[in-house]
């Protein structure tokens, strides 16, 4: 349909009316000198597309003739019954592009774990602290007090993701009560190592002068190393947050109130941990090739060796002896495991 000008062929054209009117703009062109034997036809999918169906259309009815003006329909059918046949469209499946070993059930079980430290770990408390430090005057912001306080909030809602862990809820009062004296300093210290490193705290100078008095130099050196050496991806460190609940791997202090924490049911336990390795490392080789898993895994020991000597230097102060005590004791209160 040819175009026409509503206004007598007398619209004016420029950079901001030009849209106004697409019978002056036409001619404003070639005005301007446009030549039509220069314009060059666009040749893009659609159209290679309708060609292709063009030619398809034309060699089926190549092989059936059918009369303009008269149908027959049973022959229509079995003339798109055949086509549909020899080139079947091809069907869409989501699940094709997974080309992991992760079975449904343990999906849902990576699901859970992420959303119960998404859900627990509290780190809108670690947004708040810093919002409320950094309104205050630069000599008031991060003192001991406050630092303290804040070690002591985070680390009970780190704890508190494990309280929420299914596995460990489904096993008995006392094999929970040795987990928890077992790992609570390592679950602490990867999952708060963790937060830390999202919220950049120790780029506060003051924050790490407070934290090395509660903690002692080596141990904040140590932890920072630590932080280092986190690997990037998130959701594989909170995974790893929840495999360390299990993981008895301790070392011990000697003192006068050292107690021996015996775990009356290891095989399930240890059955735990067996489903949490393989888990782990079926999400590696989903992220992963071969190679590069083997190399996370590797990261992740050298990782809790580094935990290791922070909690082992941590010990020699005394606040950090505290901290631990007060998390336990609040974990154990809000299980009700207390005796």
């Amino acid at each position: 349909v040819p175009s026409k000008c509503n206004f007598g062929d007398h619209c004016e054209i420029n950079i901001n009316s030009r849209r106004a009117c697409s019978h002056c703009r036409l001619a404003k062109c070639f005005e301007s000198g446009m030549n039509i034997e220069m314009i060059r036809s666009s040749w893009n999918n659609e159209t290679k597309k309708k060609q292709k169906e063009k030619r398809t259309t034309d060699s089926t009815s190549s092989a059936v003739s059918v009369k303009p003006n008269e149908t027959n329909q049973p022959q229509v059918v079995h003339l798109l019954t055949e086509i549909f046949y020899v080139c079947p469209l091809p069907t869409l499946n989501l699940l094709q592009a997974d080309q992991s070993t992760l079975t449904v059930d343990q999906w849902n079980h990576l699901s859970n774990l992420v959303h119960c430290f998404d859900e627990y770990s509290g780190f809108s408390l670690v947004q708040d602290f810093i919002n409320e430090q950094t309104i205050l005057p630069p000599k008031f912001r991060f003192k001991y007090t406050s630092v303290t306080k804040f070690f002591t909030s985070m680390m009970g809602n780190i704890q508190l993701v494990f309280e929420k862990n299914r596995d460990l809820l489904s096993l008995s009062s006392s094999d929970r009560t040795a987990l928890l004296r077992d790992t609570v300093e390592y679950t602490t210290s990867v999952g708060g190592a963790y937060i830390l490193r999202q919220a950049h705290l120790f780029d506060y100078p003051a924050f790490s002068e407070s934290a090395e008095l509660i903690f002692r130099p080596a141990a904040v050196a140590a932890t920072k190393r630590l932080i280092d050496q986190l690997d990037p991806d998130i959701i594989f460190m909170k995974i790893i947050c929840a495999v360390i609940a299990f993981l008895v791997s301790n070392y011990t202090v000697y003192s006068s109130e050292t107690v021996s924490h015996n775990l009356p049911d290891a095989i399930k336990i240890i059955r735990v941990q067996d489903m949490y390795t393989e888990l782990v490392w079926r999400y590696l080789l989903y992220k992963h090739n071969a190679q590069d898993a083997v190399l996370c895994f590797t990261n992740l020991l050298r990782c809790l060796l580094l935990v290791h000597d922070s909690i082992v230097k941590s010990h020699e102060a005394r606040q950090f002896n505290e901290l631990m005590d007060n998390v336990v004791e609040s974990t154990e209160h809000k299980l009700n495991l207390q005796k």
